[in-house]
């Protein structure tokens, strides 16, 4: 049992909260002076009486609606059969969901769906079939180069619903026909005769065609004694309509030749105008040159008409390469792979360098050029002057083995305002004084490594305690 979704206020001075309908809930309640409300079913129920409430002289008007069970009517009202529940519903109404089986008498026959269901709107779906008086078919004329299977002789009707099976000629594929109320079902079609083919200069794709099939062939080459000729072969689309072909294939022989194809930025051939599909013989040859930017795709510029009527190599330009790889630059590294038109070449600063400007770090070949001209510069990183040890001295470290093959010291100068990158620098303390913190510092991109800087603090120096004996 359900009961109302909600709940509303609604004044004392009026008529209260409205009533309460089974499986219902009110929906839009009317606040306004004149209150309204007004009702709905839940799924699976059908409202009966008025839906809308008004309150009048404190009183709610008409009589709340009541929800009851969609139902489906007794389909046996419109069938002339008899029905069997498979829901175990004994009334006369059937509920939603409910399903029902059709039978007819034993000299009827039925038409539709043996089983229906109760849907939610209330009705039956499929709709309700019906029982017929059979009705025999005449066994229809066999169809030219058709015959039936499993037909007993002497037979002329066959029985309502019943079904024959027939064979065009000698074909494997087996078509039905139906008897429906004395009428036969599909029309009976024809039977078509297929097309056997074969010929010497002509090689099909299979011996035989069905109807409305293509037809697909090509020219039987072997048979060709001229070695500068090719068969040709007419360009219609052939079909087999009922045991002829549509068109007749035609192989017949041609002059081999070459026909220069149509091919973007050539500037001329053979230093004359030779437009595209301009034939040549087997045998001969023409050269071509690019228009400015383009070289031949080929290092060869001259194409050779073969003897089966193909070119040596397609007459075709291309933009032009880089002739050399992509300039060098101080301190730094080129990375390419190849050197054709659209080529990239990125640049790399060596350690302790870093770029200028680092939008300009790649070149592009465009047409044999590497471009832009303008290369990129890689320049040192340097670290800031570590500032003054007090109390101590530094040096920098400098390592050359042509000189000595120890590292060499020399003592920083404060004025120095920067020291490149990878080169130490070292700290000493003054005479009564000690070291604390790191011992060196490294110029590592730009900074100072390790971080910490360290100090010269005075030395002190504990004495002993003496102990006298006597």
């Amino acid at each position: 049992m359900s009961s109302l979704k909600g709940m509303f206020l609604f004044s004392e001075k009026t008529c209260g909260p409205p009533p309460l309908v089974s499986h219902g809930q009110i929906i839009q309640p009317d606040r306004t002076t004149n209150e309204t409300v007004q009702y709905t079913c839940q799924d699976g129920y059908q409202l009966h009486g008025s839906s809308i409430l008004k309150c009048i002289l404190s009183q709610w008007q008409p009589t709340p609606p009541i929800c009851e069970p969609i139902t489906c009517n007794d389909p046996q009202i419109n069938f002339n059969g008899y029905i069997e529940s498979l829901s175990n519903n004994n009334s006369s109404r059937y509920s939603i969901d409910s399903i029902i089986r059709f039978h007819c008498s034993s000299n009827l026959i039925l038409r539709g769906p043996r089983l229906s269901k109760c849907r939610f709107n209330g009705s039956w779906s499929p709709k309700i079939p019906k029982c017929e008086k059979p009705i025999p078919c005449a066994i229809p004329s066999l169809p030219a180069n058709g015959h039936y299977r499993n037909l007993r002789p002497f037979i002329q009707y066959i029985d309502d619903g019943s079904q024959l099976q027939y064979v065009c000629g000698n074909s494997r594929y087996r078509r039905r026909i139906f008897c429906r109320q004395g009428k036969i079902l599909p029309r009976m079609p024809k039977c078509f005769n297929n097309c056997q083919v074969e010929d010497e200069q002509i090689i099909f794709s299979k011996k035989i065609y069905r109807h409305r099939e293509k037809v697909y062939f090509t020219c039987n080459n072997n048979n060709n004694n001229n070695n500068n000729s090719l068969p040709s072969i007419n360009n219609e689309t052939i079909y087999c309509i009922n045991g002829n072909l549509s068109k007749q294939p035609i192989c017949q022989k041609i002059p081999i030749i070459c026909i220069v194809p149509h091919t973007l930025f050539l500037r001329n051939i053979a230093n004359t105008t030779i437009p595209s599909g301009t034939s040549f013989q087997i045998g001969s040859s023409f050269s071509y040159t690019c228009i400015q930017d383009y070289q031949p795709i080929n290092q060869s510029a001259i194409v050779e008409c073969l003897d089966d009527g193909k070119l040596s190599h397609h007459a075709h330009c291309v933009p032009k390469s880089c002739k050399e790889h992509p300039p060098m630059i101080n301190n730094g590294r080129t990375i390419f792979h190849s050197t054709i038109h659209g080529s990239i070449a990125r640049y790399k600063c060596f350690p302790g360098y870093k770029f200028e400007n680092n939008n300009l770090v790649k070149l592009i070949c465009q047409f044999g050029l590497w471009l832009p001209k303008q290369l990129p510069k890689c320049l040192p990183i340097f670290c800031p002057n570590p500032g003054p040890l007090i109390n101590g001295r530094i040096y920098v470290v400098l390592k050359d083995e042509r000189v000595s093959p120890l590292p060499i010291r020399s003592e920083f100068r404060s004025y120095i305002p920067n020291v490149s990158h990878g080169r130490t620098i070292e700290f000493e303390c003054n005479s009564g004084y000690v070291l604390h913190g790191p011992t060196g510092l490294t110029c590592n991109h730009g900074r100072w490594m390790p971080a910490e800087r360290p100090r010269c603090i005075i030395e002190h120096h504990v004495q002993p305690n003496i102990i006298f004996t006597g």
